[in-house]
């Protein structure tokens, strides 16, 4: 009796923190109703205020604010710009929620897109030249649950599909009901077979609204993009810096290019290319890119190609890359593993692009730089290094004009996910995966796909509902009262 006495504060004092913690809307919690309160919306303010932060840190203060409100103003403009630029609050809101056990354990981890909506998907050539529609954005890919995947994206699909009243709320379930379907669907069918490593979508094997989109970006060519971001004077290309999208490289210049150098080199004995193949001819600071990622240093590279024709000349991305967001929110296991697994962020990035795609562009890497004068703002870091493809196009949804134009991408979304998560399992590499997805998912879910689709459909529509109640109280606090396009970049 004197022990319970002495216990019974203790146990008291949890019960208290865990209630708090459910009011606060902080710690593994499930959110049936949409939280609104003055903790709530002080923690919004916060997360978004800390992750710009992270992301401007080193540039000179004035274009750190120049660029945050440039950031705010876009972010304001509807509630899906919110929802894509706000990966941290679903991660934060997400990652040790119980539901998970529902439908997973420590064998249903894979390869992550990270950051998933409708818009990080679109077409762009693989190192086959062939169009493809696919994910597209690796900047947050980390191994992790599945279902993280699943929910945002099928979170993003009510929100996207609202703007514009798109398609009703019994719509928007039947949508993501086949998207769930079809990715429980396409999983099993890989179950006992390698498929996976071998199909991935193009005009052959897609339909409408897609098969049209693909037409379209095949139809594009290597000189069209050229000339976008380049002009050509004395014979000589180079990037045309009176587009506002450009700016000088600055003192980084050299830098870059011994880093291309070093870079290039194993690709050339690789592919047998000749040693003038990546001769570079200009280089480029891109300005105002993203929307997330916003401010993030990025640099276009020239380079020569195959011959010394103008018209087929090649251009690199070169873009910082940081922790990914989900790291900071995972549990210790998962970032040991990580920190273990990779010798910098960069590099990570080329990893999780291979793993999720077939055939990958031949050009993916990474390089260092160190920038040895921070009068402009340091821009030291490991960057990851993809050829910008002449074939990339994405599907805006206003072109989804029916419900089943919806159903049609949602199933196609369901495919492709589940075909690229099922790729990146033990399929790839077993050092960063080492068993079946779709082994996994397909025993949890036996005989209880109707419950998985409900679960899906619960979690998407209580977090659009937080979405918004969240959006809402961005615009009041954050939101700047003019916004303007204006150049952030301070120059050299």
């Amino acid at each position: 009796m004197n022990k319970l006495i002495k216990i019974f504060p203790k146990l008291f004092l949890v019960f208290i923190i865990i209630g708090l913690l459910n009011i606060w809307g902080i710690g593994s919690k499930t959110l049936a109703e949409p939280i609104n309160n003055n903790q709530r919306t002080e923690q919004i303010v916060k997360s978004i205020e800390s992750d710009t932060a992270k992301l401007l840190e080193g540039m000179p203060q004035q274009e750190q604010d120049c660029l945050k409100a440039q950031k705010y103003c876009k972010m304001g403009e509807a509630i899906f710009p919110f929802y894509r630029a706000t990966n941290h609050l679903f991660w934060s809101d997400f990652a040790q929620d119980s539901r998970l056990n529902q439908f997973g354990n420590p064998k249903t981890k894979t390869w992550l897109s990270g950051d998933l909506h409708i818009d990080n998907f679109g077409s762009y050539a693989n190192d086959k030249g062939e169009v493809i529609f696919d994910l597209n954005d690796f900047d947050e890919s980390m191994v992790a649950d599945y279902q993280y995947d699943l929910w945002r994206l099928a979170t993003s699909i009510i929100l996207a599909s609202n703007q514009g009243n798109l398609l009703s709320p019994s719509e928007q379930e039947q949508v993501i009901e086949e998207l769930s379907e079809s990715y429980l669907n396409t999983l099993a069918s890989y179950q006992g077979n390698d498929d996976e490593t071998k199909i991935y979508f193009t005009q052959k094997n897609t339909s409408n609204p897609v098969k049209k989109l693909l037409e379209k970006a095949q139809k594009q060519t290597q000189e069209e993009l050229l000339n976008e971001w380049t002009t050509v004077e004395n014979n000589q290309r180079k990037f045309d810096l009176s587009n506002s999208k450009l700016g000088s490289p600055c003192d980084l210049q050299d830098t870059i290019k011994a880093q291309i150098n070093a870079y290039s080199q194993p690709i050339i004995q690789t592919l047998n290319y000749d040693k003038t193949f990546f001769t570079i001819k200009d280089i480029a600071r891109r300005l105002n890119a993203g929307l997330g990622s916003l401010g993030t240093p990025r640099y276009y590279v020239l380079i020569e190609g195959k011959t010394s024709n103008l018209d087929d000349d090649l251009l690199l991305d070169i873009k910082r890359q940081y922790k990914p967001i989900p790291y900071q929110f995972l549990g210790l296991q998962d970032q040991q593993n990580y920190d273990q697994n990779f010798d910098n962020d960069a590099q990570r990035h080329a990893v999780a692009y291979r793993a999720l795609i077939k055939k990958a562009n031949d050009y993916l890497g990474w390089i260092q730089i160190v920038d040895d004068n921070v009068t402009n703002g340091d821009l030291s870091g490991y960057y990851s290094v993809q050829e910008i493809s002449a074939k990339e196009k994405s599907l805006k949804t206003e072109k989804l004009t029916s419900k089943d134009d919806w159903i049609t991408m949602a199933k196609l979304w369901g495919q492709i996910l589940a075909t690229d998560h099922a790729r990146a399992d033990q399929d790839f590499s077993e050092k960063y995966v080492p068993y079946s997805l779709e082994k996994q998912v397909t025993q949890l879910t036996d005989g209880k796909h109707k419950q998985f689709l409900e679960l899906v459909k619960t979690i998407a529509f209580d977090y659009a509902a937080q979405v918004q109640v969240d959006y809402d109280s961005f615009v009041k606090e954050l939101k700047p009262q003019n916004c303007s396009s204006s150049d952030c970049s301070q120059g050299c």
